[in-house]
């Protein structure tokens, strides 16, 4: 039977360091807390102390699986998770999957018989994964919109921001400012929230009697990069648009940045539009407007119904988050050089 000096020679860390990972009783580096894992599973060790808490239901380990962990919205859900799950006791793994199936799939795997909870948003997978690693005693939060064609189990708890209503007030900021040639750069093609923003974008222009022009729909990802790339494309055709709606903020301060090297003058020539109200929207040049769905929000809500739900509550709940139109200084009235 390996033990947990055979865990800490394969994985090449202290003992130490693997009863922390255990235990959740230190903060250890996300390298080698997988490599701790990995050891983990090569070697099917199972302490005692653990086999004694599962028995109990007491794992004071829960986990928090997110797309990436280095956007500054998923940081801040990262950070108001620990801290609502820090009062009650427990620690919290946090696991970033770059919005590959396979991760999403292998951190289930790993974590499985080693947390009492979870908190997931994920692009690809399904109950179908999840029941398989998450037994009867974990507790299961869902955090944004389910997986596309599939509906989430009635017995997990559910939060979430409105993507489509959100969306949808941002393009009819524009369209009351007169836009009416509107473009929207997309988040990661066929995750949720970015399909559902694209369905809030259509359907504030065609309440408005405006036409869909598929030329100002572009493929995009929520990084800066996409935002940059995305309005290099839409201000290099014949008729630009006179305004952007962008999936996410991090795309739209990469649009605004872009556009300014390009010699446009936002709001005057171009309006932009963000979404999620990140810290930094705040602090652009010119500050943008954006929908506020506060992460921080997101985070703390998912966290105490985790803690509930591990409190012995049985129902589960499922909570849609309002939002909020937050008009800063990147969104005008079009003038008549607009769109050039």
């Amino acid at each position: 039977m390996a033990t947990i000096r055979d865990v800490a020679r394969v994985a090449g860390v202290s003992v130490a360091t693997v009863s922390h990972v255990v235990n959740g009783t230190h903060y250890v580096s996300p390298e080698l807390r997988q490599r701790v894992v990995d050891a983990i599973e090569a070697l099917n060790y199972r302490p005692n102390r653990l086999a004694r808490a599962l028995s109990r239901k007491a794992v004071p380990l829960l986990a928090l699986v997110v797309p990436d962990i280095s956007n500054p919205y998923w940081s801040c859900v990262a950070r108001a998770v620990q801290d609502v799950v820090d009062r009650h006791g427990y620690s919290v793994i946090v696991c970033s999957t770059d919005g590959l199936l396979q991760r999403e799939v292998r951190f289930l795997q790993s974590l499985s018989g080693w947390i009492s909870g979870l908190i997931l948003h994920a692009y690809h997978v399904t109950h179908e994964h999840i029941d398989p690693y998450m037994g009867e005693g974990v507790a299961v939060v869902i955090i944004g919109d389910f997986m596309a064609g599939h509906e989430q189990p009635r017995t997990w708890d559910h939060v979430r921001g409105d993507n489509e209503g959100g969306a949808q007030a941002a393009v009819e900021h524009l369209i009351s400012l007169g836009h009416r040639r509107i473009a929207f750069i997309q988040g990661p093609a066929g995750t949720p929230s970015s399909t559902r923003r694209l369905t809030g974008f259509r359907r504030a222009l065609e309440r408005a009697g405006l036409p869909v022009l598929e030329e100002l729909v572009v493929p995009g990802s929520y990084t800066r990069e996409a935002g940059r790339t995305g309005i290099e494309r839409l201000l290099a055709m014949p008729e630009p648009p006179t305004a952007v709606f962008c999936a996410n903020d991090l795309i739209a301060l990469g649009a605004l940045e872009a556009a300014q090297q390009l010699g446009w003058q936002v709001p005057r020539d171009l309006s932009i539009v963000g979404f999620d109200d990140i810290d930094e929207a705040a602090r652009a040049r010119p500050p943008l407007t954006t929908i506020r769905q506060p992460p921080q929000h997101l985070g703390a809500v998912a966290a105490e119904l985790l803690m509930e739900r591990l409190s012995g509550r049985v129902e589960p709940r499922h909570t849609v988050l309002e939002f909020s139109l937050v008009v800063r200084e990147s969104t005008a009235p079009p003038q008549p050089t607009a769109g050039r």
